[in-house]
């Protein structure tokens, strides 16, 4: 199939209560946020976008706006119902049943249209009368029947190893060790790949990522009443990273560390 987003979509003249509320407390980096993450879900899959880590990392980059800010925005966005709270938790997805019903109004004389129905919040054929509708989950189920138990059993475990060998940087796997652990609030440790410092490089191009980690890891064991929680360790190397950058960076030789940052998030 083609491509599923849309070259536009309409946007209200006046914000609503939500809208005004993120650009009350974010100012126009807030509004300028949600309108870029609009822009990014519209014109890919058209009606909703995966949010992990990384690629909120990737997105701060690109529009010039903090990891640690964007978080926070999306957070709020969340918080307030701009964006579906259940499938948000679920199944990482930002969504929306006002944004369903644009995108699908938007398409509504394509022929073929492909849906999650995991993810859907609206009647699609409501808005798409003449359209033949391919559901995902559907079409999981149709390709399977048929198929005898072993061959299923065979496909599983194929399917199930793809998983594990794509599977993100956050997974600690005995042939593929982390650079470097940070011990959390809890004790246990959170491991940091080589897969998220190559982000962290494109991310913060002035900085010696290796170097800030260490120094993260330094920290966290001499300030144990500081340590951070498995949620709140990224937020910190992030923000850690981002401060970094904005002072110049670390790879500009024997910088002074008055004024090193003390490892809080605000």
């Amino acid at each position: 199939m083609g491509k599923s987003g849309i070259p536009y979509f309409p946007l209200d003249v006046e914000l609503d209560e939500k809208m005004e509320l993120i650009e009350a407390e974010y100012g126009l980096t807030g509004y300028a946020v949600i309108l870029k993450l609009l822009q990014r879900i519209y014109g890919g899959h058209g009606y909703y976008i995966h949010w992990t880590y990384e690629v909120a990392l990737l997105f701060a980059k690109r529009i010039g706006v903090g990891g640690s800010v964007v978080s926070e925005i999306i957070e709020a966005a969340v918080k307030r119902g701009m964006f579906h709270k259940e499938i948000f938790a679920k199944y990482k997805v930002l969504t929306s049943k006002g944004i369903q019903k644009r995108y699908f109004t938007a398409i509504a004389r394509r022929k073929e249209i492909e849906v999650d129905d995991d993810i859907l919040l609206v009647q699609v054929s409501h808005f798409c009368k003449n359209a033949s509708i391919i559901h995902k989950n559907a079409s999981k189920t149709t390709e399977n029947a048929g198929i005898p138990a072993q061959r299923k059993e065979k496909k599983s475990k194929e399917e199930k190893s793809i998983g594990e060998s794509m599977s993100g940087a956050g997974n600690p796997t005995p042939d593929r060790p982390p650079f470097i652990r940070i011990v959390l609030n809890d004790g246990k440790e959170y491991p940091v790949y080589h897969e998220t410092i190559a982000v962290y490089r494109g991310l913060y191009p002035a900085v010696d990522i290796e170097q800030a980690l260490r120094d993260m890891a330094g920290w966290c064991l001499a300030n144990p009443t500081k340590r951070k929680t498995k949620t709140g360790i990224k937020r910190f190397i992030n923000g850690w990273l981002a401060r970094e950058q904005n002072r110049g960076g670390t790879k500009k030789e024997n910088k002074s560390q008055s004024g090193r940052w003390d490892g809080a998030v605000t």
